[in-house]
């Protein structure tokens, strides 16, 4: 009764989007016995390996971890105390070396092979520097060389490399080289920084860079005009440098160096930045620093009301 009902094999199953030969010139009946009919017909032209595979075949199975895999994991116990160790406990939330580009596949597998990947790279390192060391050994003699040590090219040189002159190793690190000369006339000077009279303080016709004071000088050569900005320039630069950029010096009385530390209002010293406490009469000052502000704190109190 079964046989009756269910679709025979081999057919495809409802659903299935791929290309099937000649399904589009047949009708009449439904689409697993119409594909069971293609797929049996010899007439049909198709492909002679079947689209549906047996599962039931060894060779279709795909096994991960591979041996592989799995041997490089384990050998790493005889190295180190190892904490990664196959099988790999699922939904780990520790750090996994070279697993995050490991994708599509269980996180079991993808934390097997990024430690696998990571050995293989430690060994590669491993594997490098006990060449170097081999070859420092044979260069010191410290080691004896073996016949395929005898192939190895042969420099002039041996190590440890002796001192030739133990009291010139220290010059070569206070030796300063001196700056290399620009090709030219010898003046490498800024035009901006110039003397005001110096007769080069211009900038050769097609600068494209920025001339300051420009905007006002016209009617003259490009040379003319970045003369006479960069001379106002000059002179604008340096009167700002003597007066507004000039350091500003504050005479202040310096605090006694003895402060009671039971006294909150100090007369000398202001109260450090946060604080939360009470300030008599901050609430009508504005204009001061927090710190110049409540110096001396108790003169509101005192009926000094100055800001």
């Amino acid at each position: 009764m079964c046989s009756a009902i269910s679709t025979p094999q081999p057919h495809h199953i409802p659903g299935y989007t791929g290309h099937v030969a000649g399904y589009k010139y047949r009708l009449g009946d439904t689409y697993g016995s119409l594909t069971h009919k293609i797929l049996l017909d010899p007439t049909t032209n198709h492909s002679t390996k079947m689209v549906l595979s047996d599962k039931m075949v060894a060779d279709f199975e795909v096994t991960r971890p591979s041996r592989e895999v799995i041997d490089i994991v384990e050998g790493r116990k005889k190295f180190r105390d190892a904490k990664f160790s196959h099988p790999m406990v699922p939904n780990y939330a520790g750090f996994v070396p070279m697993s995050r580009d490991k994708s599509g596949m269980a996180s079991t597998i993808a934390a097997e092979e990024g430690v696998a990947t990571f050995e293989q790279c430690q060994q590669k390192k491993r594997k490098a520097e006990e060449e170097l060391a081999r070859l420092v050994g044979l260069q010191s003699g410290k080691w004896e060389p073996g016949v395929e040590d005898s192939q190895l090219v042969k420099t002039e040189f041996n190590l440890p490399l002796l001192e030739v002159r133990p009291e010139a190793s220290g010059i070569l690190q206070q030796i300063v080289r001196p700056r290399a000369k620009r090709a030219g006339n010898g003046d490498s000077q800024s035009p901006y920084f110039m003397e005001v009279l110096n007769p080069k303080k211009f900038f050769i016709p097609g600068f494209a860079g920025h001339i300051p004071f420009v905007h006002s000088q016209c009617g003259q050569s490009f040379s003319l005009e970045s003369n006479a900005s960069l001379r106002d320039f000059t002179t604008n630069y340096r009167r700002r440098l003597s007066t507004e950029w000039a350091p500003v010096t504050v005479v202040r009385k310096d605090p006694p160096l003895l402060i009671r530390p039971s006294e909150i209002y100090h007369k000398h010293i202001g109260m450090l930045p946060n604080y939360g406490g009470h300030i008599p009469g901050s609430m009508y000052r504005s204009g001061n620093t927090f710190g110049n502000d409540t110096r001396d704190a108790k003169r509101w109190l005192r009926g000094d009301f100055s800001m």
